[in-house]
């Protein structure tokens, strides 16, 4: 019986989307999406910041990757309101070395980022 064993599990890229983006998301449970600043990312969980529209009250949502993964959420974001990305899970996995954002992909940078690979703003 073997010892160890390798596992396979989806993680975002975090080059892909970073603290700032603009993003937008809805779940398949919700009537309408909602938009927002993320403002935490780590392998496994985009946190988005949004404004319910109370007064001076701002709220979270969060994106686990597994649900995205599954195709539960449309996602949309851009880094400079230029270009606008789309999470589309039917694509699947770019091979490694290859980007689903295109050519020159926009550089979130790593300044920000610590061991665990989390970035907050």
């Amino acid at each position: 019986m073997p010892l160890l064993t390798e596992k396979q599990e989806q993680i975002y890229d975090l080059s892909q989307v970073c603290a700032g983006c603009l993003l937008y998301g809805r779940h398949k449970t919700w009537r309408e999406g909602r938009a927002g600043f993320v403002t935490a990312v780590t392998q496994r969980q985009l946190t988005i910041q949004y404004h319910p529209g109370i007064g001076n009250i701002t709220n979270y949502f969060f994106i686990p990757v597994g649900e995205a993964a599954a195709g539960e959420w449309e996602i949309r974001w851009t880094h400079d309101l230029t270009e606008v990305y789309t999470h589309n899970p039917e694509e699947g996995i770019p091979p490694e070395g290859e980007n689903s954002m295109g050519e020159n992909p926009p550089s979130c940078g790593d300044g920000g980022t610590d061991e665990s690979g989390r970035t907050d703003i």
